[in-house]
């Protein structure tokens, strides 16, 4: 019952949707909650690609159901047909979502082809967010970047909590100080994409340059886990023993798991002290 929306400012491609992927992922392994990561983005390859939609791997098979593959293929231009039509209900979600795992992962990727007319679709994504919301128990949202579209303004207003992912540069630093000016500061927390530990520009040292006293979350970059997506076999790596039972930060595979494992902790401890003060 919480909607966990990751979002930026940027104009170029800077890891957001492999940081949702991974974070999503990982922590649908470790929590016994019911997740959906949902895509917004028009012609959505990444997410696709990570999780294998247009394929069965062998690691999915053991999870399908019965679902038909105009199910699959219908996903978020299925749902906004149903919200055009004041059909859409919470127990009627799943119906075009991918399942990766039972009663855990669900996703609903971003339109392959906009033959409905992406702006229609996307102007009902706050409609499909929130219906999903009373079915499952965090939605990861995986929105457009911006803030010149009403949509995007209304999805970030209707957010529980706001994962603002910045690149590792000073640049963003400065703009991140302005957007907290202006941005909802109680949901935020903010993620360093393709974190380089090795950098000046450390979580440590951003947090001080923005007086920030809240964790400021990283996902390294990592090349098992790029290979992963670009493979279609991210479900495959967290699910594989030798990298689960990885620990330390020296090894740069356990820093990474050691970075998502953090930052579901966040974000978990974040969601509960939200609806705490509801």
């Amino acid at each position: 019952m919480a909607i966990v929306t990751f979002w930026n400012d940027n104009t170029g491609k800077i890891g957001q949707t492999h940081s949702a992927m991974a974070i999503a992922t990982h922590m649908s392994i470790d929590h016994n909650y019911r997740i959906l990561l949902m895509s917004t983005g028009y012609k959505d390859t990444v997410t696709r690609q990570g999780f294998g939609l247009d394929r069965t791997t062998t690691t999915q098979r053991l999870f399908k159901t019965g679902k038909t593959s105009m199910e699959l293929e219908s996903g978020i231009e299925g749902m906004a047909k149903m919200v055009a039509a004041n059909r859409i209900t919470p127990d009627i979600v799943p119906t075009y979502t991918k399942l990766i795992f039972r009663d855990r992962l669900e996703v609903l990727s971003g339109p392959k082809d906009g033959s409905l007319g992406y702006k229609r679709i996307y102007e009902s994504c706050q409609d499909i967010i929130s219906v999903a919301n009373k079915y499952y128990d965090i939605i990861f949202v995986d929105l457009n970047h911006g803030l010149e579209d009403e949509s995007t303004r209304e999805i970030l207003n209707l957010s529980d909590v706001i994962i603002l992912n910045i690149e590792q540069k000073p640049s963003e630093i400065e703009k991140v100080k302005k957007l907290k000016e202006t941005m909802f500061a109680q949901k935020l927390l903010i993620l360093v994409n393709k974190y380089d530990r090795k950098s000046k520009y450390t979580v440590k040292n951003i947090s001080r340059e923005l007086f920030e006293k809240k964790d400021i979350l990283s996902v390294p970059y990592n090349t098992l886990y790029a290979e992963a997506v670009q493979e279609g076999t991210v479900v495959d790596l967290f699910l594989n023993p030798r990298i689960r039972k990885l620990t330390g930060t020296e090894d740069r595979n356990a820093f990474f798991i050691s970075e998502l494992k953090r930052a579901e902790d966040v974000i978990d401890y974040k969601i509960q002290e939200i609806q705490m003060m509801e």
